[in-house]
């Protein structure tokens, strides 16, 4: 059974309710990135430099801790050629760099859907069609600052822009940019679900979102399909939480007012989770409870040695008074490790449907391969696919009837190597062919070497 414990740490987000911090020990952090690729189409671009740091403190009661990622990016002209370098804070990353973002500039492909076909589209619809490549929701924080009161060995308080406190699993979203699964997976193919605070909107005196979402149409972004968990019920927020942890069983409870929360309009985050026995924990969350536009997360991880069940489901702005707005999502992942072996296998696969009767179900599956090369040396491979979701009204006319959801294929092979017990090194290269709704076809690629020195 400790064989067991030691790959749930290693391998789910659920594992040890301690771990739900940015950083789940007191240590410094830095990882510096370089890559380069083409995005969409076109000749090889340089993208330029990103240093990440982060560095947690505890003292006494009180942890603290925070991150700044510093980026010095190329910019290019119209041409294809180096315009200028950009230097400051960043949102961005390599994935989103690989979409086509420089700077302040867009270049993700030209809005090539037909104006006969769009205004068929919105015609049957209501709904503006777009296939550009959707970057918005690859961004990260280009900062957090978290603050956490421990009044009692079984007790947080705590604020902050990301404190990420979660339960249970669910498909990743919003990684860091070094990060194997920074790439698409569930939450890369779809929507403008922003996963740092919430769907972008002006909240008090801070443009850093809240915590209402809305429900993406087919063809409001090039492939969409993606409904929001609610498992991180603490992000940019205030929050508590309970934990007890035994040698048998652990136990937490939390709750959260999330950024955009006002007295006319209050919502808060609620997040359980048990693990009665050593091979099974449940969790359930639901994010905006008394308002009208809530999110419910539920999850459960069955483990015994060399096999791990993941399962998950979601609901995406219940309670609403406008019709057909609602999406839900389910999916599950088994973690399989090889008797004797260093190989890890993760198949995963991910359904989600809408409460509209015109949309298709979307849905995407993909997989892991891990194993060790050397004692210093190690492989990740990932490959996935996702089926966007489509409005059967585009086959009422003759300029939308062969739109279909999209698709996106994408392979991420990635080679490290642990110079040290403080210093690691990873390179890797992620392809990515994406077919959007109406069928235009983008490629994309990009490649890059990260240096991770812990001290």
């Amino acid at each position: 059974m400790k064989k067991l414990s030691a790959v749930l740490v290693s391998l789910l987000l659920c594992a040890g309710l301690l771990s739900a911090q940015v950083l789940d020990k007191e240590q410094m952090k830095n990882t510096a990135w370089t890559g380069f690729g083409a995005p969409i189409d076109g000749s090889a671009m340089f993208y330029g430099f990103t240093d990440t740091f982060q560095a947690r403190f505890d003292r006494g009661n009180f942890t603290i801790e925070g991150m700044l990622n510093w980026s010095f990016l190329a910019n290019y002209s119209d041409k294809g050629d180096v315009d200028n370098f950009v230097f400051g804070t960043s949102n961005l990353n390599p994935l989103s760099l690989k979409y086509g973002t420089r700077g302040n500039d867009f270049i993700a492909g030209d809005y090539t859907v037909s104006s006969a076909g769009a205004t068929a589209a919105w015609d049957h619809t209501g709904v503006k069609v777009n296939n550009q490549a959707n970057v918005s929701n690859t961004k990260q924080d280009s900062y957090y600052v978290n603050f956490v009161w421990h009044p009692s060995k079984n007790l947080d308080v705590g604020v902050g822009t990301k404190l990420n406190w979660q339960v249970g699993p669910a498909p990743r979203y919003g990684n860091w940019l070094w990060e194997h699964d920074a790439h698409v997976r569930q939450g890369g193919f779809s929507t403008s679900y922003d996963d740092r605070s919430g769907a972008v909107t002006p909240t008090s005196s801070d443009e850093c979102g809240r915590y209402k979402f809305t429900v993406d149409a087919p063809g409001s972004a090039d492939v969409v399909g993606f409904v929001p968990y609610a498992n991180k019920y603490a992000k940019r927020a205030a929050g508590i939480r309970y934990f007890y942890n035994t040698k048998d069983m652990k136990f937490q409870l939390g709750a959260a007012i999330p950024n955009g929360f006002n007295t006319d309009d209050p919502a808060v985050n609620l997040g359980a989770q048990i693990q009665p026995v050593k091979w099974l924990s449940i969790a359930a969350a639901l994010e905006g409870a008394f308002d009208d536009q809530a999110n419910f997360y539920t999850g459960a991880t069955i483990g015994a040695d060399n096999f791990i069940l993941d399962m998950y489901a979601a609901a995406d702005s219940l309670f609403t008074e406008a019709e057909h707005d609602q999406a839900y999502g389910t999916g599950a992942a088994v973690t399989f490790i090889i008797p004797n072996t260093k190989f890890k296998v993760r198949p995963e696969l991910g359904l989600n449907f809408f409460q509209n009767p015109h949309y298709d179900t979307a849905w995407y599956t993909g997989g892991t391969l891990s194993f060790s090369i050397t004692k210093e040396m190690g492989f990740i491979f990932w490959g996935s696919w996702a089926q966007g979701s489509k409005d059967d009204r585009w086959d009422n006319d003759a300029e939308t009837n062969d739109w279909n959801g999209g698709h996106i294929l994408d392979l991420r092979p990635e080679l490290t190597l642990e110079m040290s017990k403080n210093t690691s090194f990873a390179v890797y290269i992620d392809f990515e062919q994406r077919t959007a709704f109406d069928g235009t076809d983008r490629k994309c690629w990009s490649s890059g070497l990260f240096m991770t020195y812990i001290f």
